[in-house]
């Protein structure tokens, strides 16, 4: 054998070292555009977390948190704060947390709650979103259903609604967690998929849809949400649906359509009046099976609304009417279970898709063609096997005026559960200028749509003082708006209903730099609405509800 000088050695060291991180660089910068995304922090945990996270400013600190659960060998439900990823708290449930976790004040004492449905353990958790102590748990059937929330029942107080094992859907109340009803909606199925709450005949009353799980038959049910009585049936999918609807108003007809995806290889456009199959649309894979969730929004800014899937390996976006428009291999045989985020993350005013891949890429086409913009290999990062079962999270966790990508990712095995792992990510690209999509399915009807306007501006009323105010809330006949510290140019002012249609839009001009008006809801029907203002440098969205 022959030894080399000292000298010779070194520079092979060197070289080896140029070609490690030469390696890594190009396995993270695949994209055709010129951005650089940047790991901002990571979070290790002891498993994987399943299904997705939610975000927003638990602890009344100004800044936004992140909550999350994980698996078995972990257990536990852990709150990070955003901007540097270090933990506010953990609680152990004792369980799998395999649900994506809702946040929301469900009992209406200005602090919000993080509400965490569990499978192997059957209870739903309610916990205090400033330090995780627990406010009630409750026994149920167990569950892999993301709770879905709102009035259901028009008592100006929240309800809690998801599916169950067994083939239940149960309804909680927000304030102690207390059963207002439990139906069995299919006791030969488990019911996997979270209520999509929506008002599917406009008569004022919330409505939602879920879809069975089921060795036998398939079936989408739509029940009125106040006293659970059926609307509708439709059996046109022909496998499995694990994952729930997407809604909006795709054909601008007035009235709301869903999609949802099923393991036959389509999604299926439904009415929602009544269930009536819209049409449906399939891409060509290799193994045809749409298990992740469906996302909308306008992908091209053409002023029509597309449908985002998943099938197997293949990414796809359809049109209204149900044709292809792109499609996009994901590399290396992986998957997408979880489906996609939308959000413009270049900064170019036009919708992006962002997904993790079961190979640990997190990926980010153009929403106008598919093209890459960029990928990111978490697991050559880790240096290991990683998987990202988890759909991504996107806001400004920094606060630094850019969109942020929040993951989770590791390896999970059965039944040796002690070799698992996991690890959180936050990743950016220092471009973005938002929606944020801040939960599953981004809202808590879990709509998954991004139906607003895109308007190239970051929303940034805590760094301008612009304070929007809309009361009374919840309101009777008429809300009073206020803005204050705005441009002396117009302001527009729209409203949308849970269905995502505008029911309300003017523009008016501020007043020494004020803007006071009052809008009359007579007509309005009794639910939840979305007031959204846009001015020449910001855009808020308020929440408020509309009692009988």
């Amino acid at each position: 054998m022959i030894e080399l000088p000292l000298k010779e050695k070194m520079n092979i060291m060197k070289l080896f070292t140029s070609l490690y991180f030469l390696t890594f660089i190009l396995l993270n910068s695949r994209g055709v555009n010129a951005q650089t995304p940047v790991v901002k922090w990571w979070f290790d945990t002891q498993d994987m977390s399943f299904g997705n996270a939610a975000s927003a400013d638990i602890d009344n600190d100004g800044k936004p948190e992140i909550v999350f659960g994980c698996y078995r060998n972990d257990s536990c439900v852990y709150a990070l704060n955003g901007e540097d990823g270090s933990l506010l708290w953990k609680r152990n449930t004792g369980g799998c947390n395999d649900v994506g976790p809702t946040i929301y004040d469900v009992d209406d004492d200005d602090t919000l709650e993080v509400i965490v449905p569990s499978s192997c353990v059957p209870q739903t958790f309610c916990l205090n979103g400033a330090t995780g102590a627990i406010k009630w748990h409750v026994p149920t059937n167990g569950s892999d259903s993301p709770p879905t929330i709102g009035d259901v029942d028009n008592d100006g107080k929240p309800e809690i609604l998801h599916g169950e094992f067994g083939g239940y859907v149960i309804c909680l109340n927000g304030e102690d967690g207390s059963q207002k009803w439990e139906i069995p909606v299919d006791l030969t199925s488990w019911i996997q998929t979270e209520p999509a709450l929506i008002d599917l005949d406009g008569n004022g009353q919330l409505d939602f849809v879920v879809a069975n799980w089921s060795d036998t038959f398939n079936m989408v049910y739509a029940f009125r949400a106040d006293n659970h009585s059926p609307l509708w049936e439709q059996d046109a999918p022909a496998d499995f649906m694990y994952h729930g609807a997407s809604f909006a108003d795709i054909d601008k007809d007035g009235k709301p359509e869903l999609v949802i995806g099923s393991y036959d290889g389509y999604i299926y456009c439904l009415n929602g009046e009544d269930g009536s199959v819209k049409w449906s649309a399939t891409s060509d894979s290799y193994y045809p099976y749409v298990g992740a969730p469906t996302s909308i929004g306008d992908l091209n800014n053409d002023g029509n609304l597309e449908v985002v899937f998943v099938n197997d390996e293949i990414v796809a976006v359809v049109s209204d009417t149900g044709t292809i428009i792109w499609d996009y291999i994901i590399p290396g045989y992986s998957t997408s279970f979880r489906g996609v985020a939308i959000s413009d993350i270049n900064e170019d005013n036009i919708l992006d898709v962002v997904f993790g891949t079961s190979n640990g890429d997190v990926i980010v086409l153009s929403g106008i063609d598919g093209s890459e913009i960029w990928t990111y290999s978490l697991a050559a990062l880790y240096g290991n096997s990683f998987d990202i079962d988890h759909g991504p999270l996107i806001a400004d966790f920094d606060g630094n005026g850019k969109s942020d990508i929040f993951v989770v990712g590791g390896h999970a095995e059965y039944p040796a559960t002690e070799n698992n792992y996991g690890r959180a990510y936050c990743i950016s690209s220092e471009t973005g200028s938002g929606p944020d999509w801040p939960m599953f399915r981004r809202n808590i009807v879990r709509s998954a749509c991004v139906c607003e306007p895109i308007t190239g501006i970051k929303n940034n009323i805590a760094a301008n003082n612009n304070i929007l105010k809309v009361f009374p809330n919840p309101a009777k006949d008429k809300v009073h708006v206020t803005v204050q510290n705005i441009d002396k140019s117009k302001v527009t002012v729209k409203i949308m209903d849970v269905n995502n249609t505008i029911v309300f839009s003017g523009t008016f001009k501020p007043v020494l730099s004020k803007l006071s008006l009052y809008i009359d809801l007579a007509g309005f029907a009794p639910g939840i609405y979305f007031l959204t203002l846009t001015g020449i440098d910001f855009v808020r969205t308020e929440k408020f509800t509309l009692l009988w």
